[in-house]
């Protein structure tokens, strides 16, 4: 299995041990001038050391100097003599795991650029104005546009490839050349943002030649040996005005002309981020269909990345010649070992990514560092160079509850080398809060995490779990153990609202989500949160007639900010009764009262069953007892907090490695 994806390939002269490319991830690890950091090698080395093939860097600025905004806080940058030499040293830290390393070389990010002057300290004194092929604003940048001169784009020929020279010195195997998701590249082949009249405006050969000269450019100053890939949009997701894949061919058909090794297809700009890091909501292997076009068009070798989590889908995709490399970028957050683990046979003990955007619209968008929801390590690579380490004293440790906190705490404890009993009162693991969640439609890619833990934990000899397994105060006191984790979990918070108490026709949404409610008729449902959306979205599928009451002026407000952009047109557009700004006051039998907070009009709303998805509340029966049998007592995830499965999956990591 996994023939296709583990089978040596080649681009240009640059050969690789398998069809697994690390795709570009923003990490802000790099330091605030641009400098690489030692975090930022260690986590390229990571992947590195788990088998990938190639890894293409994040984005690297190439022409600073010219294009004065940073795109994102933190870029790396290649603009200068400066940076090579801790480049050498990521290079040499791949290559010492048998990797091969594309630095992806940028201009800049144009019109779009959202971030600050390079210059740290400067933003709100000075503000340089963006540059673009032409004045036309980035619609979500909103900033003020410069149009670049034919001197300029020159300038930034000439300084783009004195970058692409440096990246040779500092050992890179290939240079990947930024044509993808908005940036200034992309802005010139795109007629939404250029309406140049000149020789890099109008045509499709006259919008595409300031790229085709950085291409001629890093050729001439890099030589024949070295491969040149262009990582391009197929599509810019924003209609007719911009570039569709008909010009994408054709482009694709320029560039292999032009000397080009291959061609990374993905797609979206800043418009349509949601795109360029595709959510739950999107189509498994969204740009498939145009990698497979461009495929036709050339002989090059073509790259394909976005929404190809699912390894059998992608083990498809080069069986059917769609593509000739897959390039996974979250899937490697995920799980840096995935290649070696294929290769080992081991495909069932890949912690598969989920799709949550937790990296992107969590960390990063929040100018944090790289965080991944279901893998504690990835961003603590440094922090932990050998993973957990195994311990010198090894202790006897009993986990209750089997959910996320529970299985990661657990996992966490046995890699270090303790013997550990997990109790989950399921039939499964992640029967609860997990379970739950993966009901709603585009949610069954949770089921990963259960299926993740099973695997890993049959595998290993020190833990042993007890499924069906509810244990109470007493059970807890006659464990033998050293230490108690109580990873308990959440449950539907029911607030004392008059007439809820006691009604039958009022339920939690945990008995709709879990299937022990069969519901019909009109629903009413109390929270426009993510529970509350996405049950109303479970029931609206079937066929039911949903109205949603939210206090607060909008729903879905705690959702990846990705994630909500998907789905709120989806929710929006669905002829759902959604009611923002009302309270509800009491409950009747078969009717709420509500109060809408703007004109304070108070009206009935009737319904065949009301469902409570006002948040989710700890629950922790069993702390008492065992804080009477036992010092070492931790609660953990929900069960101390509620919040997400990234705090559930943190917390239970730091249990597990601190016992």
């Amino acid at each position: 299995m996994y023939e296709k994806l583990l089978e040596p390939g080649t681009i240009g002269r640059m050969n690789l041990r398998n069809r697994i490319v690390m795709s570009p991830t923003e990490t802000h690890f790099t330091a605030s001038d641009g400098m690489l950091t030692w975090p930022e090698i260690d986590y390229y080395a990571r992947r590195a050391k788990g088998g990938v093939g190639l890894i293409i860097t994040q984005q690297t600025q190439a022409c600073a100097q010219l294009d004065p905004i940073d795109p994102y806080p933190r870029s790396a940058r290649l603009d200068d003599d400066a940076y090579i030499p801790m480049m050498s040293e990521l290079t040499e830290a791949v290559h010492l795991q048998g990797a091969k390393i594309a630095v992806l070389l940028t201009p800049g990010g144009g019109a779009q650029a959202m971030g600050s002057p390079y210059e740290t300290g400067r933003s709100g004194i000075d503000e340089p104005m963006n540059v673009g092929p032409s004045e036309i604003r980035c619609p979500v940048a909103d900033r003020p546009v410069r149009r670049l001169s034919v001197e300029e784009i020159h300038q930034f020929v000439r300084t783009y490839g004195q970058s692409a020279l440096r990246a040779k010195k500092a050992g890179f195997d290939a240079v990947a050349i930024h044509a993808h998701a908005g940036y200034l590249i992309s802005q010139f082949l795109s007629p939404f943002f250029n309406n140049r009249d000149d020789e890099y405006g109008g045509s499709l050969a006259n919008r595409a030649r300031f790229l085709l000269e950085l291409v001629a450019e890093v050729r001439r100053v890099n030589g024949p040996i070295m491969p040149i890939i262009v990582r391009l949009s197929a599509d810019d997701g924003i209609g007719e005005k911009g570039r569709q894949i008909k010009d994408t061919v054709e482009l694709a058909k320029m560039l292999e002309n032009a000397g080009v090794d291959a061609i990374d297809i993905a797609g979206g700009t800043q418009q349509v981020m949601a795109w360029v890091f595709p959510t739950i909501y999107h189509e498994k292997g969204m740009f498939t269909s145009y990698a497979g076009q461009v495929r036709q068009a050339v002989s090059i070798p073509v790259l394909v990345s976005g929404r190809m989590q699912d390894l059998e889908y992608a083990e498809s995709v080069l069986e059917k010649g769609e593509a000739d490399y897959i390039s996974f970028a979250r899937p490697l957050i995920a799980d840096p070992d995935l290649a070696n683990k294929l290769k080992a046979g081991e495909g069932e003990c890949v912690r598969r990514c989920v799709g949550c955007n937790h990296c992107i619209g969590v960390r990063i968008w929040n100018n944090n560092t790289l965080r991944c929801a279901i893998n504690p390590l990835a961003g603590r690579e440094s922090r932990y160079p050998q993973g957990v380490g195994r311990t010198d004293v090894k202790k006897h440790v009993a986990v209750i509850g089997g959910g996320a906190a529970g299985c990661e705490a657990a996992y966490t404890a046995a890699l270090r080398g303790h013997e550990v009993d997990l109790y989950e009162r399921a039939s499964e693991l992640c029967g609860g809060q997990v379970k739950l969640a993966s009901a709603p439609p585009c949610k069954d890619i949770l089921h990963h995490i259960p299926k993740f833990f099973t695997a890993v934990f049959a595998k290993m000899e020190n833990v042993h779990v007890h499924l069906n397994t509810e244990m109470t105060a007493e059970d807890v006191k006659s464990l033998k153990t050293d230490a108690v984790l109580l990873a308990t979990g959440g449950q539907i918070f029911v607030p004392g609202i008059p007439g809820v108490k006691g009604n039958p026709n009022v339920i939690p949404a945990d008995k709709v989500l879990d299937g022990t409610e069969k519901l019909t008729g009109k629903v009413l449902i109390a929270g426009g949160g993510q529970i509350g959306i996405e049950t109303a979205h479970l029931l609206h599928e079937q066929g039911l007639d949903v109205t949603v009451v939210e206090m607060l002026g909008d729903i879905l407000m705690k959702e990846e900010p990705l994630t909500r952009a998907t789905i709120m047109p989806v929710i929006l557009g669905s002829g759902m009764q959604i009611l923002t700004d009302h309270r509800i006051e009491k409950v009747s039998e078969h009717a709420v009262t509500v109060t809408d907070l703007h004109t304070q009009e108070a009206k009935d709303l009737p319904f065949d069953t009301m469902v409570m998805a006002l948040g989710t509340k700890p629950y922790n029966p069993l702390e008492s007892a065992a804080r009477e049998a036992f010092s070492d007592v931790r609660v953990i995830g929900d069960a101390q907090a509620t919040a997400n499965i990234a705090e559930a999956t943190k917390a239970g990591f730091f249990a597990g490695l601190n016992i």
